[in-house]
Order: structure tokens, then sequence, then C-alpha cells
């Protein structure tokens, strides 16, 4: 089955490019949630919002079970660490990044946006051993064009946060571009569930709850205490799965057969609650959405590892929309792909029953 086109309408679009054009670095994620709760407000949900800038809104009868459809805000980035007398600033990633020299980037202070590019010697600066060595990152430099320190300091501060400049980007029919594309369409996916939802009229058994979670990339403390502070049955995180095979180099031995286009990957492994995966693959083979298996053996790098341990457990499952180009102001995904994962988690929350469970004492215990 391939992909479909997705069915986005205008409005929904709207919320995802201005999502994705909004700053939201780990520990800085208060525009982008401000972007998601008025896009929940739209819907006609009441957002909700918590200590640490978690914001998700829910829709359904008070006494169901509580399904949580999860994306983390946050993206990489990096902060100021220091400003030198010449006016050059070093700074430290916020996250992990690849491939930065060059690369054009906002730094965003209190006085409004700075740009600036990161610099480091060129090569033909180096000796030829030294031409192959990645460099560590106090090496490299952002150049905001300031004439000395006490001018750079004037505008700039330590510990502010900085975006690479990556603006949302069509390429070809079908894919989109964009910095921090990790792992906004995951709340962008996980609301237009919600919107689905209730354009159709949903009215249960369950409960459902769209989830914006914070700092994923640094500590996942946001989907650690929304877990401990929602009475979560289960939860079905969304992240991007960047072990694409449908590119150059990329062996499928290792990491198994993925490629933009053929739907969202629905993830397979020792955190995964097996009914979960099941509910899964059995809400997408009745709805006819296309998707993909991927094997994980261990824990996962994303939010679903930290609802898996909060708390006394909950179970979980993780799905992955196919990502190129991860962690780099270019982002690649396939737009079906999002599409189908909304269907999906729309389609797994409408199969969720009253005395549903998906632990897995009831497996062992019955």
């Amino acid at each position: 089955m391939e992909a479909a086109k997705h069915e986005y309408p205008q409005r929904s679009l709207d919320f995802l490019f201005e999502l994705l054009a909004t700053p939201s670095i780990s520990g800085y994620e208060d525009p982008g949630q401000r972007v998601v709760a008025d896009y929940a407000r739209h819907l006609g949900l009441e957002p909700e919002a918590d200590v640490h800038g978690n914001v998700w809104a829910i829709l359904g009868p008070d006494d169901g079970p509580l399904v949580g459809l999860e994306g983390h805000v946050d993206q990489i980035g990096m902060t100021v660490k220091h400003i030198n007398d010449d006016g050059f600033l070093h700074v430290d990633f916020v996250g992990g990044s690849w491939e930065v020299y060059a690369r054009r980037v906002t730094v965003h202070t209190k006085h409004g946006p700075v740009p600036g590019v990161i610099g480091k010697q060129p090569l033909h600066y180096g000796e030829a051993e030294d031409r192959t060595k990645t460099k560590k990152i106090h090496e490299y430099w952002i150049d905001i064009g300031a004439r000395s320190g006490s001018e750079a300091r004037q505008s700039v501060a330590l510990g502010d946060p900085i975006t690479y400049d990556g603006p949302p980007t069509l390429l070809g029919r079908d894919l989109l571009m964009s910095c921090g594309l990790d792992n906004r369409i995951s709340v962008f996916c996980a609301f237009e569930a919600l919107r689905l939802l209730k354009e159709e009229g949903f009215q249960g058994p369950a409960r459902v709850a769209a989830l914006s979670c914070v700092q994923e990339e640094v500590s996942m403390v946001g989907a650690t205490t929304l877990a401990h502070s929602l009475p979560l049955d289960v939860v079905i995180a969304a992240d991007v799965w960047p072990f694409v095979t449908d590119v150059p180099d990329c062996d499928a031995r290792r990491f198994g057969e993925l490629k933009l286009g053929s739907g969202p990957c629905i993830v397979r492994g020792a955190n995964i609650a097996p009914r979960v995966f099941e509910g899964l693959v059995d809400s997408a083979k009745e709805s006819q959405i296309p998707y993909q298996v991927q094997a994980w053996p261990g824990q996962t790098p994303t939010d679903a590892m930290a609802f898996f341990k909060s708390k006394g457990g909950t179970p979980v499952g993780l799905l992955g929309a196919p990502e190129r180009y991860l962690h780099t102001p270019s982002e690649v995904v396939h737009m079906g792909d999002l599409w189908n994962m909304t269907r999906l988690m729309a389609a797994f929350a409408r199969s969720v029953e009253s005395s549903e469970s998906y632990s897995r004492r009831s497996a062992i215990l019955g």
C-alpha cells in the first residue's frame, strides 16, 4: 500500500508552518507552546500547562480511560557560553548536532533576534593530517558582525539560546524540509488527531489527550513529570525515525528497512507494551493505513522510555515518522507519512474500550 496524499486543510498547514517557524529550543519552549495552546483553543478545547511548560488538551468523556498522544516540542540548538574580546561567541550544543560549519543561526536575545554564522578556520589553513579531524564545539565560534567584545555584549548575553536557520520548505511534491521537524511534527500529528476525532463527534469511551512535552532532547523531564501528573492509562509516543534506507549507503541489515512515503513506522521492542503494538497494527489494518515495522531491542532514545519507567510504569507504544538528515537544519519528511501517522493516532484512540487493559499484568495473571 502506498502512502496516501495528505488531506490536511489549510488551517492545519498554517499551524504546522507556524510551529516550525517558531524557535523552541530545549528549556526555551514557551514560544512554541503558545502556538500549540492557541491551536487547541482554535479546536474549541481548553489547553492546560504545568510548571515545566508541558501543554496538553483533552477530548472525550470525563470517566473514560485516558489515552495520551504525545510528541515533544523542543528542538536542538546551542547556547552562548563565552563572548571573547573580539566579539565572537563560543557556544555549546543543546541536544546533538552535526555538520555545523558555516550554518546560519539566530541568537535569541532579550533585545530581539541577532543573526550570525558558525565559523572555523578554512581547511586550507590546516595541516594535511588535520583536515579530516572533527572539531570540538569549543573550536567553533559564531560571528555576529560585532567589532569588539563590548559591542557583542550589548546585544547578546551568556545563556542566550541559538537556533539554526532552516525555514520550512517544500521539496518536490511530497517532501517537507525544515529545521526542528524533530519533533514538532509529532506534536502537530497529535493535535491533528484530536481535530479529526472532534470533527467526527467523538464521544469515547476513551478520553484522548494530545500532549506537547518539553526538554526531550536534554533530559526527557517533560514526559517524566507529565507521567506523574496525568492519570494516563496508555500512551502513544511519537517521534521522527531516522534510520531510512532509501538514501545511499544505509544498510537495511543494520537498521531494518524504512522508506519515506510508505507510512509511519510502528516500533516493536522491549519497552513497548505488546498489546499496544498489536493495537496499533490492528488499527492500521482496519483503517487501511500504510505502516512499517521497526524493531528496537533495548530502550529507545525517545519520550516513550520516560513514560515506560515513570511512576509505576505506563503501557506505551511508539510511532516514528521516517526522516532524513536528523539533527541538521534540513531535516526531511514525507507529508503523506505525517497524514497517516495522524490517522493512526486517531484510529487507535477510537479502538480503546472502557475495560481495555494494555498492562502485561493481565497477560500474566489473566
